[in-house]
């Protein structure tokens, strides 16, 4: 997978744990799972699972600190509103590896509305967020009668903070130090 800003995502974490894809039973293989151990910087030892979609990660590397190159995929977005915080919050009742990720815009990539004569709007993004603790990128695409309702902006811009929701964790890379 390539992503536009990949230089600019450094996550700082252990890696704990890796998880082959099992072979499913149509013969398929199901994708490995990477536990990222982020307890230095969150609350209750916090581990989040993420999915090596693309086979990039090194199982040797299982108990090594260093960082991860995170992009979160086919989620929603909206400005914060309130006041503006950074990090990582699992919901009790909540999947592990979909938090809801708060930050601060430092980069946007790709910003792309097409005109169309749909009686909606839609928006393909790729851009990049301060969590507080490390930076990870985010993917992703909406649509509404009026995307400006919907995601509290009609631009995102550098130092905006973003709420994002129900994402799909992928991970480009882990670097050990």
């Amino acid at each position: 997978m390539h992503f536009s800003a990949a230089e600019h995502l450094t996550l700082p974490c252990r890696f704990a744990t890796f998880t082959p894809g099992e072979l499913h039973q149509d013969g398929r293989r199901y994708l490995p799972t990477v536990g990222l151990s982020l307890a230095e910087h969150h609350p209750n030892a916090y581990q989040l699972p993420v999915v090596d979609r693309h086979h990039r990660v090194n199982a040797q590397h299982v108990g090594s600190v260093g960082y991860a190159q995170l992009v979160l995929l086919l989620c929603q977005f909206r400005i914060q509103s309130g006041k503006p915080h950074q990090g990582l919050r699992v919901q009790a009742d909540g999947i592990p590896g979909a938090p809801r990720v708060y930050g601060r815009v430092t980069h946007v990539a790709i910003w792309e509305i097409p005109a169309t004569p749909l009686p909606y709007e839609s928006l393909y993004c790729e851009f990049v967020i301060d969590i507080g603790f490390g930076r990870v990128g985010v993917r992703t695409h909406a649509t509404a009668p009026h995307l400006a309702q919907r995601l509290g902006t009609q631009q995102l811009m550098i130092g905006d903070f973003v709420e994002i929701w129900r994402p799909r964790i992928d991970i480009l890379t882990f670097v050990p130090q």
